[in-house]
């Protein structure tokens, strides 16, 4: 299992404003990283009592985790987070979000998670239906 975090900063404000944008990131990221998308784009424009906070989070399932973002255009800034208990490409990951968002000013997280899941590594998760 793994969880990559990405926070892109100097990203095109009018990307993280644009709501078929962030959509279409969402939905293509799952076949960029050779993932099964399992549930529609799910995206909210967040207001909030500072106008400068103001922002979009969303998120996909697939079928071994989720892909979610969290945009704030007047920071210029997304996090994008993937989470899959099956292995991908972290360098796809990168430069997807990095393209998409036109910015190389990124910091990367990558932990490695349930190192002591009784779930052999090779094993890949069935399909979820809600």
């Amino acid at each position: 299992m793994r969880h990559v975090m990405l926070d892109l900063y100097g990203c095109n404000p009018d990307l993280l404003a644009d709501e078929a944008h962030l959509r279409r990131v969402l939905d293509e990221y799952p076949a960029r990283i050779g993932m099964e998308k399992v549930s529609p784009v799910e995206l909210r424009d967040i207001k909030t009592s500072n106008p400068l906070d103001d922002g979009y989070s969303g998120f996909v399932i697939i079928a071994t985790s989720h892909v979610s973002l969290h945009a704030w255009p007047p920071y210029r800034m997304i996090n994008i987070d993937i989470f899959s208990c099956n292995e991908f490409d972290e360098a796809e990951v990168i430069t997807f979000a990095c393209d998409m968002f036109e910015t190389n000013d990124i910091e990367v997280q990558s932990v490695k998670r349930a190192t002591r899941s009784p779930r052999p590594s090779s094993q890949l998760v069935s399909k979820v239906f809600v």
